[in-house]
C-alpha cells in the first residue's frame, strides 16, 4: 500500500483563497475553530445560521460577520460544519444542479459524499478537510502557532484548482505546520466512523463502564474502581501518543506489563476480532448510515434511549462525584 503524501507549508499557497468568499455553515465546535482561524489568517470569511441560532450572539461578540443561510448563494467557498444528520436538507435547500456558478464545497467529515445523502452538483469543486481533533483543540493549537494536522481529500475537481484551494484553507487553520495528510473520501468516511466506534469513543467509554462494573461485582469500593480506571485514561492515553502501544507498556511496570500482555490474550480473542469485523462491515455497506438517518428523522429516539442508560452506569455516576469534589478544592 501507498504511504499517503503529507504536505506541509511549503506546499501551500496561503494567499490563493484570500480574495475568495468563504462562508462557514454553522458555528459548533468546528464551525467556530475553522471561522476564526480562517479570519486570523486574512480570509474573507463570514459565518452563515439559522435565525433562532443560539449562536447568533457568540458570532457577532467574535466579530465575524453573520449571514444568514442564504448567504451560500453567493460564496466561493462553503464549509459545512453543520451536523451530519442536518447537512443532506441543509443542501437541497440551498443548492442545484442548475447552479452553474463555479463554487466549491468543503465537508469536515466525508460521510454524506460517500454514503450518497448529498450528490453534489457536478459543477462544484468538493473537498474533504478533516481536522485531527476537537475544534477547541485546533482553535488553541492555531493560537499557539503550533497547528493541528488535518486529512484533505479531493471527491470533485471542475475548476483544476481545488487541491490547491484545499491545501490554501488548510494552511490557513493551521494544519500545514503539523502535516496535512492527502486521503480519500472513502477511506477517512469509514476510518472515523470504525475507529471512534469501536475505541475512540465507544471502545474506550463502554471497556471502561464494563471493568468499573466488574469491580464492582466483586467487592472493590467505588472510590477505587474509579481510581484505577477513569482516574488514569488520560496519563496512559498520553503515553500511547507519545512512545505507541507497546512502547506504554514498557514504560509501566513489570507486574502491570506481565498481567497486561498476558490478559489481552484472552480479552481480545477471535471473538472479538469476529465483532469488530462485523461492525466494520455494518459500517462500510451503508448499514449504519441508515440506521443514523432513520433515528435522526425520528429526533433521535435510539440515541436519547442510549445515553439515558449509560448516564445511569454507576462508572458515569461515581465519575460525576469525583468532578463534583474536585470543582469544590
Amino acid at each position: 500500500m501507498t504511504p499517503s503524501r503529507i504536505y506541509y507549508s511549503a506546499d501551500c499557497d496561503p494567499e490563493f483563497i484570500l480574495k475568495k468568499q468563504i462562508t462557514v455553515v454553522g458555528y459548533g465546535s468546528q464551525g467556530r475553530a475553522f471561522a476564526l482561524n480562517l479570519r486570523d489568517s486574512g480570509c474573507n470569511v463570514q459565518v452563515a445560521l439559522r435565525e433562532n441560532s443560539a449562536s447568533r450572539q457568540q458570532v457577532l461578540s467574535e466579530r465575524l460577520p453573520l449571514r444568514s443561510m442564504a448567504a451560500v448563494d453567493k460564496s466561493d467557498v462553503v464549509i459545512f460544519a453543520i451536523p451530519d444528520h442536518e447537512q443532506p436538507d441543509f443542501y437541497r435547500c440551498y443548492f442545484s444542479n442548475e447552479d452553474r456558478s463555479n463554487r466549491m464545497l468543503v465537508f469536515l467529515h466525508g460521510l454524506n459524499i460517500h454514503f450518497g445523502n448529498i450528490v453534489p452538483n457536478p459543477g462544484y469543486d468538493v473537498v474533504l478537510l478533516a481536522p485531527h481533533g476537537p475544534g477547541k483543540e485546533l482553535r488553541d493549537k492555531y493560537v499557539q502557532g503550533s497547528g493541528m494536522s488535518c486529512f484533505l481529500a479531493v471527491a470533485g475537481d471542475v475548476s483544476g484548482r481545488a487541491l490547491r484551494t484545499g491545501l490554501s484553507l488548510a494552511a490557513a487553520i493551521g494544519a500545514d505546520k503539523a502535516g496535512i495528510y492527502e486521503t480519500t473520501f472513502e477511506h477517512e468516511t469509514l476510518g472515523d466512523l470504525f475507529g471512534e466506534q469501536t475505541l475512540l469513543v465507544g471502545g474506550l467509554a463502554g471497556l471502561t463502564m464494563a471493568v468499573f462494573q466488574t469491580m464492582i461485582e466483586n467487592g472493590i469500593p467505588q472510590e477505587n474502581a474509579y481510581l484505577e480506571t477513569v482516574h488514569q485514561l488520560r496519563m496512559l492515553a498520553s503515553m500511547i501518543e507519545e512512545h505507541g502501544p507497546a512502547g506504554m507498556i514498557e514504560h509501566v511496570s513489570k507486574t502491570a506489563a506481565y498481567g497486561s500482555l498476558e490478559s489481552m490474550q484472552t480479552l481480545f480473542d477471535r471473538q472479538l476480532e469476529d465483532k469488530l469485523q462485523e461492525i466494520f462491515g455494518g459500517i462500510k455497506s451503508g448499514e449504519f448510515n441508515k440506521r443514523l438517518l432513520a433515528d435522526a428523522a425520528k429526533g433521535f429516539p435510539v440515541l436519547k434511549q442510549l445515553l439515558n442508560a449509560a448516564r445511569e452506569d454507576q462508572c458515569q455516576q461515581t465519575t460525576a462525584k469525583f468532578a463534583g469534589r474536585e470543582k469544590e478544592s
